[in-house]
């Protein structure tokens, strides 16, 4: 153990951080993840790593109650208020579609993590110690107006709260999230006991004089950026309380940000954070994070003050894989569940006779729809889909032509909808037993395509966003059936893009082409590749391209396939869009 690790250990008793968290902190905007670039289970990914890494203990894992509307008015002005309550000022704040936001739920998720940011609060000021709100940071919410997937601005809400308790200390805002403190400097103008320490790769223009603004160079490398850093904290005035947004997206590559620290750069922040706030109550937040791996940055934060500051978190590591191995571990040590039942009594009188019915149908002779419906809830995906709008779900199993057939509906303004459409079978694949998916369609009716949310091919209506938790639960069908893995065959470019980080050409020669068409046109829109694939508008090699719907697989045991054979073909092809000579002939 390093000498900070030690130090550290000694510093918060050696005890897992608490922390305030809800699984409903997971936006339910089901187009953001594309429209936006944010990751929706990222609050998620972070929680559930930090309690498998034990830097979080379940007894340590507070669920915030959502703050009072008389909470929310100590900050905020009751025309703006009044005006969350259209969808068209909250699409406006989280850059989606009116039709895509689903009001009740949307202030209900707000206000329970500005509850769990003045939960944490009140608990640092008992503690005298850091704690931790898994979301949060709202920094671009000002007392009339919201902006940047901000609508309300916690911070502030949670320090009006004290004060209203009776705090009458120095409070201290450290805000190291990429973007400034906009809305925060609105929120506290005038508070002479309130200090705002910033540093950002962005100008969004003069804020007040409250302010202590850094910028910092675009893309600037870690050693720089940590001398900002502990010049801001040699400025900062002692704090009696400290609220610190451990921005996640500062990392080099973020969608938005443009700092360009590196992980081990963010970590050596969060170290510098922790020294200059050891023994002072003080409430840490994520703020924002559009980067594939800005989910541990966060994480990495809370290690740091649980004493973990050196682990390090496998590229690799999945988090949602992890959970659902986990889930089904712990389903199968509860014995005959619902996903491993036993022969009920209404099979044995049905395969008897006895009661002139049937046996109940069961997906691939083993899940039945209870079972399913069991599975859906136990992971978690039910109460997603509740927030979106939909009750009285229910799951139908049959077969059908193509193999067995799985269906969710769901109820919305007094009507039922189709939710989930699922085909799937036992299919022999180069010698090995997979579970073949001939149809998936996870459906939202109740939303809209947009400008911001295009109509991919193949699509009638707009997806629920939860294709990577549909692709879990499948791997955990197949291992249960002790088959090779899933498989499926994408009729389109944007299905197989979509799947490629998990699946892969079952020929070697076939996932050679799929990666030079990704390295030749990848940068560009997916919905603007896979439409002009279905146009005919690429060529391979300089003539027409037409798509092949070729089986993509999953394998439960991943292996290298013929490597030498993927890269042959992938340097033979060489792909080029040209609509424009197509159209006209040339």
């Amino acid at each position: 153990m390093s000498l900070w690790d030690w130090l550290s250990r000694w510093s918060w008793g050696g005890a897992p951080v608490p922390a305030f968290y809800d699984e409903s902190y997971r936006l339910p905007l089901t187009g953001i993840e594309s429209s936006a670039g944010i990751e929706p289970r990222g609050v998620d990914f972070t929680t559930w790593y930090l309690l498998e890494a034990r830097a979080l203990r379940t007894q340590d894992v507070h669920h915030p109650q959502p703050v009072s509307l008389a909470e929310l008015a100590r900050v905020h002005d009751a025309a703006y208020l009044e005006s969350l309550g259209q969808p068209e000022t909250l699409a406006r704040i989280f850059a989606t579609d009116p039709a895509d936001v689903p009001v009740d739920a949307l202030l209900s998720n707000l206000r329970r993590v500005c509850g769990g940011t003045l939960g944490a609060a009140r608990l640092a000021v008992a503690r005298k110690g850091p704690v931790v709100n898994m979301a949060g940071g709202f920094h671009h919410a000002g007392p009339a107006r919201g902006g940047g997937f901000c609508a309300v601005n916690d911070i502030a809400i949670a320090l009006a709260a004290l004060h209203a308790d009776g705090f009458d200390g120095q409070a201290v805002v450290l805000d190291l999230d990429a973007h400034p403190p906009d809305g925060t400097a609105e929120c506290l103008a005038g508070q002479k006991r309130a200090w705002i320490g910033s540093l950002s790769g962005s100008d969004w223009g003069a804020l007040s004089p409250e302010v202590d603004e850094t910028r910092v160079p675009e893309d600037t490398d870690d050693r720089t950026y940590l001398a900002l850093l502990d010049g801001l904290l040699e400025r900062m005035p002692r704090p009696d309380v400290a609220f610190v947004i451990a921005g996640s997206d500062v990392l080099a590559g973020d969608r938005f940000g443009r700092v360009g620290l590196s992980l081990d750069g963010a970590r050596r922040r969060d170290r510098a954070l922790a020294r200059a706030l050891r023994g002072i109550p003080s409430v840490w937040l994520p703020g924002g994070g559009y980067h594939r791996d800005a989910w541990k940055v966060f994480a990495g934060t809370v290690l740091v003050l649980a004493g973990q500051g050196r682990r390090r978190i496998k590229a690799r590591y999945d988090p949602l894989s992890a959970r659902y191995r986990r889930i089904a571990r712990s389903l199968t040590r509860e014995g005959a569940t619902p996903l491993d039942e036993p022969i009920t009594q209404e099979d044995l009188e049905g395969a008897l006779g006895l009661s002139g019915g049937q046996r109940q149908p069961r997906i691939l002779g083993y899940y039945t729809a209870q079972a399913l419906e069991y599975a859906f809830f136990r992971y978690g995906i039910l109460s997603y889909v509740e927030r979106l709008g939909y009750s009285r779900l229910r799951v139908e199993v049959g077969s059908v032509g193509e193999g067995d057939r799985m269906e969710v509906h769901g109820c919305a303004a007094g009507q039922e909808h189709l939710l989930v459409d699922c085909v799937v079978e036992r299919r022999v694949l180069a010698g090995e037993p997979f579970l073949f998916v001939n149809w998936l369609s996870l459906r939202h009716p109740r939303a809209r395509f947009s400008e911001g949310r295009s109509r991919l091919p193949g699509q009638d209506v707009p997806g629920l966003g939860l294709a990577r938790e549909a692709t879990q639960m499948l791997l955990v069908m197949a291992r249960r059936l002790v088959l090779a893995g899933v498989a499926f065959r994408p009729m389109w470019f944007h299905l197989a893009a979509l799947a490629r980080s998990r699946f892969r050409f079952l020929d070697p020669a076939r996932q050679g082409r799929f990666e030079a068409l990704l390295r030749d046109l990848g940068q560009l829109p997916l919905l603007e590749v896979s439409q002009a694939v279905v146009d005919g508008h690429v060529l391979l090699n300089g003539q027409p391209y037409a798509w092949e719907a070729s089986d993509m697989v999953s394998r439960l045991e991943p292996e290298a396939g013929d490597v030498e054979a993927i890269a042959r073909e992938r340097e033979r092809c060489r792909f080029t869009w040209e609509p424009t000579r197509l159209a006209t002939g040339a």
